[in-house]
């Protein structure tokens, strides 16, 4: 494991593991990045304990672009996050 992170997120939650996956997809991101979680096997993480939901009825665009981005992203997780064409199964229930 390094010692030096250009960007450290603490939190593994969905907004910390989202925030560490895009920065690491964009092909103009350079640096490195680091999540800290205190529950490496993200058992108990802070979304693993949520109820997860996404909810379309906000009344504000960017919230709504914002989920719909969030489902979309999740139905197709697959398309993302699959290695060796093992895709990971998250359960969704709409």
């Amino acid at each position: 494991m390094q010692k030096n992170y250009n960007v450290v997120i603490v939190g593994g939650g969905i907004i910390g593991s989202a925030t560490a996956y895009f920065l690491a997809a964009d092909p103009l991101f350079t640096d490195n990045v680091a999540v800290i979680e205190k529950d490496p096997c993200y058992l108990q993480a802070a979304t693993t304990l949520s109820a997860s939901s996404i909810r379309l009825q906000f009344s504000s665009p960017v919230n709504i672009m914002m989920s719909q981005f969030g489902i979309s992203f999740l139905r197709n997780l697959g398309d993302h996050l699959a290695v060796d064409g093992d895709c990971p199964n998250i359960s969704l229930i709409e």
